[in-house]
């Protein structure tokens, strides 16, 4: 427990209704209970997306499903859902005994979408059910015309796979072989997701066993007790923070590259407006665009999760997420909506699209909030998620396989520090990359290249991070499909600063058939010794350019990370290369000043491209 919060419970301590001793020993084994289970799926699944790439959350939840944990390096985009995961699976089952393990992927009711498999079991204690606890895995593939089922050009949720409402998986821990016979049916490698779904199950009777375990020390009263006490402690917390800030509404806009089932192809804005009033908040969508035709858009539950990601990673000491902070939070979004899309709007590439954007726009809402009061809080844009799948028959087994990459690449800068290379996306900092060993043992691929990507970070007084290539041979037969985004609309500078890099997905660069496939490519056929050269963004910058220290600016330069020519024409530093061999550049300090009078006042490039700074956002209206 950090100081700030051992801080709170001192403060607030004479407040809670149970021993304060207790209640953090309880509040702790709750989230060790959720990591432990984390840490079961992990060894127990079988695909690599699970296994290395920790695509996956658990939980713990209340008898009537209000979130009390989650382990610690969770997936935010599945633990906001939870809650609506299992209130679904109270409204359809007419029946609940001990043992009962239900399966579903909805994510118009309560998930994100169909690629995010939940497994949700009952805790009964002395045949009294007390508590529900959630194991959810990303799976590669969920069926659908497309290898890893992202379909960019799917204009109905039919071209998505499998959409699973609650169904009994488990009937008093005897498996349920129809529904499983139906799954493996629809799948392009059941055996995997058979071993996705093992690792899913033990990892739910797990914290089962651990909960039990705890309420036969402490007793059930207490227990129960320190799960609403866990919650109102959180929302005093939040509630307290928030009212420091001034009253007002901040606004941030975003904007994802493309809605590709449009014929026109036109821009998706996402519109966040952050309302606060004493410690009352209220985050309001209804600006927002109306559903896309492809799949870019959110469900709702998906629309909660990147609200409330958003917002904890400005109160990061309120982690983990739980009921009490999804409380405090009054979310408003108009039915059919991008922000609210309804069945049988197509959702698959949520993640990429409109996921990203929420909660970057909450973050940046909440960074304006802050401004003043903790300038420390503002983030610039950072690297979004690439969905990218390919599917064959593997010439070194001879069966089928589907591969689903992405790339970590470049956070935001802060008003006060550079941000981080190469690291996952903000909102699954608990994911990792996936290792290129791992990506060669499972599937016909080949590796050429895993490296950082020059000046592809936005610039700024502070420095977004950088972006990170990985290029690949296919050995086999292949078909490609991604669904990403931020080609266009580069993660966002502030404060003056520069947008990041683009994402982007290559073939046979350099050769007559190079071709640039883009972020929402479907069905691209792939042959042996076909390469594919991915590129994931910089993160976006903050500040004017050339107020960034020179001596930060060579520092890059010599790490090759920034150009000669960029430290000259954009930071207005001039470098000698001395001795580029062995590392020897120096400033020149009279070029340099020169230089940085020469371009003081210039106009940087406004506009959606790379390196350029975001011409929307960063209004406030305040009361």
């Amino acid at each position: 427990m950090g100081r700030r919060s051992a801080s709170n419970i001192g403060k607030l301590g004479d407040i809670l209704k149970m021993n304060p001793i207790t209640f953090e020993v309880l509040r702790n084994g709750f989230r060790a209970m959720c990591t432990q289970g984390s840490s079961m799926l992990e060894r127990v699944a079988y695909g690599p997306v699970i296994t290395e790439g920790h695509d996956y959350s658990v939980a713990l939840l209340s008898n009537d499903g209000r979130l009390v944990a989650h382990g610690n390096r969770d997936i935010t985009p599945h633990m906001g859902t939870f809650e609506d995961s299992v209130r679904c699976t109270l409204e359809d089952i007419d029946e609940i005994h001990p043992g009962d393990t239900f399966l579903m992927n909805d994510p118009y009711r309560g998930g994100t979408h169909t690629l995010d498999v939940r497994l949700i079991r009952p805790i009964f204690y002395k045949k009294k059910r007390i508590a529900f606890t959630v194991a959810c895995c990303h799976w590669s593939d969920v069926g659908g015309p497309m290898p890893g089922t992202f379909n960019p050009k799917a204009t109905e949720v039919y071209a998505e796979g499998l959409v699973i409402p609650p169904i009994k998986i488990y009937d008093r821990d005897r498996p349920v072989n129809p529904v499983l016979q139906l799954i493996k049916l629809n799948v392009r490698v059941p055996y995997e997701r058979m071993g996705d779904l093992a690792g899913q199950y033990q990892a739910v009777r797990l914290i089962e066993r651990r909960l039990l375990e705890y309420v036969d020390k402490y007793g059930e009263e207490t227990i129960l007790q320190a799960f609403e006490e866990i919650m109102n402690y959180s929302e005093r917390v939040f509630r307290r923070e928030v009212k420091q800030i001034p009253d007002g509404t901040y606004e941030f806009v975003d904007y994802s590259d493309a809605d590709e089932g449009h014929p026109d192809h036109p821009r998706i804005k996402f519109h966040c407006q952050l309302i606060i009033k004493g410690d009352k908040v209220t985050i309001d969508w209804t600006k927002s665009d109306p559903a896309p035709r492809g799949p870019a858009g959110l469900t709702r539950p998906g629309l909660l999760s990147a609200t409330f990601d958003g917002t904890l990673n400005c109160f990061p000491h309120l982690a983990p997420l739980n009921h009490g902070v999804i409380r405090a939070i009054k979310v408003v979004t108009t039915p059919g909506s991008c922000v609210h899309v309804l069945h049988p709007t197509p959702m698959a590439g949520y993640c990429a699209s409109g996921y990203e954007k929420v909660d970057h726009a909450v973050l940046c809402a909440w960074g304006l909030a802050f401004a003043k009061l903790d300038p420390k809080r503002i983030f610039a844009g950072t690297v979004n998620l690439e969905n990218c799948c390919v599917g064959g028959i593997n010439p070194k087994t001879g069966r089928p396989f589907v591969s689903y990459t992405w790339l970590e690449g470049g956070q935001g800068a802060r008003a006060d520090r550079d941000g981080p290379s190469f690291m996952m996306p903000m909102y699954a900092a608990g994911a990792t990359n996936l290792s290129v060993e791992v990506l060669e043992r499972w599937y016909p691929f080949q590796f050429l290249a895993c490296e950082g990507i020059q000046d592809s970070a936005g610039d700024g007084k502070f420095r977004g991070g950088f972006g990170i290539k990985k290029v690949w041979r296919m050995v086999g037969h292949g078909i490609n499909s991604i669904h990403g985004d931020r080609e266009e609309v580069t993660p966002p500078g502030l404060g003056g600063g520069l947008n990041g890099g683009p994402n982007k997905l290559m073939l046979n660069v350099g050769t007559p058939g190079e071709k640039n496939l883009g972020m929402f490519a479907g069905g691209v056929p792939l042959r042996p010794g076909d390469v594919i050269s991915f590129y994931s963004n910089g993160g976006g910058g903050y500040g004017d350019p050339l107020e960034r220290d020179p001596k930060l600016v060579l520092e890059d330069v010599i790490d090759e990370f920034i150009s000669l020519e960029k430290a000259r024409d954009l930071y207005g530093v001039a470098i000698r290369a001395i001795d580029p061999e062995a590392l020897q550049y120096e400033i020149d300090w009279a070029e340099t000043e020169r230089l940085r009078r020469e371009l003081a006042g210039r106009q940087l490039p406004q506009g959606f491209g790379p390196w350029q700074v975001h011409p929307y956002g960063c209004k406030v209206v305040a009361e």
